[in-house]
């Protein structure tokens, strides 16, 4: 709540005088409002509370006020505009939208090219960034373990980073951008090393792998780690064509290793990560460089709000983003650390179990890819709509954008059925080459591949409708929405995911997925249909 001071003189006013004073204030700040619930939130904004409204308007609370403000301007707007009830407002064509789905669906996918470069360097060369066919399960295993970890450690800082860059750069202001970028980057590098000390002193505690292998998966831990946070720096400010380009020449890097110079999947790799990584941060530097000095930005002095203040505003993104990218992982940390043969250290590869998760992750890229055409839709209809509605049509602006969500459920649904498919059979069909080339025929040699690639996909159309929630609750500045549906979700996954692994078969911990995922649904779903039905309140409170 904004703490800003009261908009009252001091003069003593009768409570009539501080009445109309406020009444002025709203109309001066947003007009014509749409309902009580947006004259509160602005009322709000100005500095008026509980305690205020009962000590100086004699108002219980400030909805109470809020009422009769509301009322008072609808009589003020009546005789100047009379507006008829009669259809809902009009949020587009049908031509338009489609030309949107397909600029924004298109741009979704380019997201997903980054990942499709690599399966294609595996399929030709047998190697990528940071996998290999011919690694060992121990291999494996560490290298696994190292990534899922620079993923989650990074997954609160990552979310944080297109938070700020998307607020400040919607401002115009990269000067702050940028130096909200490094602040986080600041905190964020030590936290990575730091976590890496700590699993290293644990392991020597608690030996859960050897020395060795946890060194290994260190190195791979920190160099992804930098990598996901240099690339979340380029995805916030637009440039996903500089993450493709800069892991295509992390991955010529690694062929190049291999082939020409024979430095070793290790050292090659190694290498590959980190051009990439000095590709994303040269270009991202010199990106901000030149957006501060072409607008002039340098010479008027901006700073960050106080650490205080940017811990409140932000720390619920980063405990959505740590969850989030927990929950991805955890049903493969449940089912590689059990098994009918106990495996030999705390965390054992699955190549079966890995191969139906990864083959399930090529149908959710090409469901995910549907939610940039969801909120930049949301995004464009919602300012004009606005703009008409009138004080008599709250509710058409509200139940025409409950429309305008069902339609993106609808279509959610539609695209997610149709990538399952797509992708299965896509992958099946490759099948006819499994006489000429041994690794697809060992790729459907286990039917449990086959079992986790559906429960998998079932879970990733649940978990993929939380996120189209989650991404209005975000663009309404809702962050507590989020929060509130993420973590219960994460807890049921982790809960029933380790029951039905341990008690069934350890493939079964995909039920988890399954399950977390639709608490996740469930909850935002919740949320969103009261979002929707006052979203006129949700809108104006956020700006």
């Amino acid at each position: 709540m904004n703490t800003q001071t009261n908009i009252l003189p001091e003069v003593e006013l009768t409570p009539e005088e501080r009445f109309n004073d406020v009444v002025n204030k709203v109309e001066e700040l947003v007009g014509n409002p749409l309902s009580s619930w947006a004259v509160a939130a602005t009322i709000e904004s100005i500095g008026i509370r509980d305690i205020d409204a009962l000590k100086d308007f004699n108002y219980p609370t400030v909805f109470d006020l809020a009422e009769d403000v509301y009322t008072s301007l609808k009589k003020r707007y009546s005789k100047i505009d009379q507006v008829e009830e009669k259809e809902d407002i009009k949020l587009g064509d049908f031509r338009e939208s489609l030309t949107m789905f397909l600029k924004y669906y298109s741009a979704g996918l380019l997201f997903s090219l980054p990942m499709i470069s690599q399966i294609v360097a595996i399929i030709l060369f047998q190697y990528a960034l940071w996998a290999w066919l011919y690694f060992n399960e121990a291999q494996a295993s560490v290298i696994a373990f190292g990534t899922i970890a620079a993923f989650v450690l990074t997954g609160g800082f990552i979310q944080v980073i297109g938070r700020l860059v998307s607020k400040y750069e919607g401002e115009e202001n990269y000067f702050l951008a940028y130096k909200a970028i490094k602040r986080v980057l600041k905190l964020a590098i030590p936290f990575v090393l730091v976590s890496v000390a700590f699993l290293i002193g644990l392991n020597i505690v608690l030996p859960f792998y050897p020395l060795k292998m946890v060194f290994l998966a260190m190195v791979y831990l920190i160099l992804i780690s930098f990598m996901l946070l240099s690339s979340a720096v380029l995805y916030a400010s637009g440039q996903r064509v500089i993450i493709l380009v800069s892991v295509l020449a992390g991955t010529a890097v690694v062929i190049f290793g291999m082939e020409v110079l024979n430095l070793g999947i290790y050292i090659s790799q190694w290498i590959g990560i980190i051009s990439s990584i000095i590709i994303s941060t040269i270009y991202f530097i010199f990106y901000y460089q030149i957006k501060i000095r072409t607008l002039r930005q340098q010479l008027f002095k901006q700073s960050l709000p106080s650490g205080e203040v940017s811990y409140y505003n932000n720390y619920r993104y980063f405990i959505y983003g740590f969850c989030y990218f927990t929950f991805l992982f955890t049903d493969r940390l449940l089912a590689w650390s059990t098994g009918e043969i106990i495996p030999p250290y705390i965390i054992w590869f699955n190549t079966p179990y890995e191969l139906g998760m990864d083959w399930a992750l090529i149908s959710l890229i090409l469901t995910v890819a549907v939610l940039e055409f969801s909120i930049q839709l949301f995004s464009k209809r919602i300012i004009p709509a606005q703009k008409k509605a009138k004080l008599s049509a709250i509710k058409f602006f509200n139940r025409s954008f409950k429309r305008l969500y069902v339609f993106q459920i609808i279509l959610l649904l539609v695209v997610s059925v149709i990538s399952i498919l797509v992708t299965y059979y896509g992958v099946l069909s490759l099948r006819v080459f499994e006489d000429q080339v041994p690794e697809i025929k060992d790729f459907f040699a286990n039917p449990i591949t086959f079992k986790v690639f559906w429960m998998a996909s079932i879970g990733y159309v649940f978990l993929v409708y939380g996120l189209l929630n989650s991404l209005f609750f975000f663009t309404m500045k809702r962050p507590e929405f989020v929060f509130y549906s993420i973590i219960p979700a994460l807890a049921i996954n982790l809960l029933v995911g380790f029951v039905c692994s341990r008690v069934i078969s350890f493939e079964y911990a995909t039920v988890g997925l399954i399950v977390g995922s639709i608490t996740y649904a469930m909850i935002s779903g919740y949320l969103a249909r009261r979002f929707f039905r006052h979203l006129d309140y949700y809108y104006y409170s956020a700006y």
